[in-house]
């Protein structure tokens, strides 16, 4: 009895298609293992990034003593995400603290306080930024000034000059703002001392 030809080519035919459906499907299937490896590759070197941090507090204190003005420093309630990276204190001309930090959106900001004149603080805070409007934080409002790749919140008195600064957005510089406290300059205790003597 001759074999049915028909029959074995209907079969061999379903079974091209399913070797070529399986194949396909493997090719899928290793695209998708592949983007996934390489998501957590990046995570990973993400993860493992070292950003050198600094603890800035006790620099707080140090400026408070030096300073004749009130100290700003960011608060407790700063978002997760604010890293730290320098802490530079000036106590031998104008007082000037700047504070450094990476932020959430993986740029950089500067907080800077110093009591030398506004024009050169902010000259050498916000590079070649432009003034370009003003920016209301909580009841206060800040200059800001903006460039291509750099920008800067000046709020100035008559005791100091603070900039924030640096690569990030707008955004980020009025949260940082936003995120700041004032520490009163501390109370000379010769005074007090003099003070105690009088009433008594």
């Amino acid at each position: 009895m001759a074999p049915d030809l028909r029959q074995a080519g209907h079969v061999m035919s379903e079974y091209s298609r399913a070797n070529a459906t399986f194949k396909n499907y493997a090719i899928s299937l290793g695209v998708v293992v592949g983007i996934l490896l390489v998501m957590s590759f990046v995570v990973s070197a993400r993860s493992g990034e070292n950003i050198p941090t600094v603890d800035y507090r006790p620099d707080i204190e140090v400026l408070r003593q030096a300073a004749d003005y009130p100290v700003t420093a960011p608060s407790d309630e700063l978002p997760e995400g604010w890293i730290p990276t320098s802490s530079t204190l000036d106590t031998t001309g104008p007082v000037e603290w700047s504070i450094g930090f990476a932020t959430p959106r993986d740029s950089h900001a500067m907080l800077t306080q110093s009591d030398a004149d506004r024009d050169t603080v902010v000259e050498s805070r916000a590079k070649d930024a432009e003034p370009v409007g003003t920016v209301m934080v909580g009841d206060q409002e800040w200059e800001h000034l903006d460039s291509d790749d750099w920008g800067a919140l000046v709020l100035s008195d008559d005791e100091r000059t603070l900039v924030i600064s640096g690569s990030t957005s707008v955004d980020e510089f009025a949260i940082l703002a936003e995120h700041l406290e004032s520490f009163p300059v501390p109370e000379d205790e010769d005074s007090g001392a003099d003070e105690s003597e009088d009433d008594a």
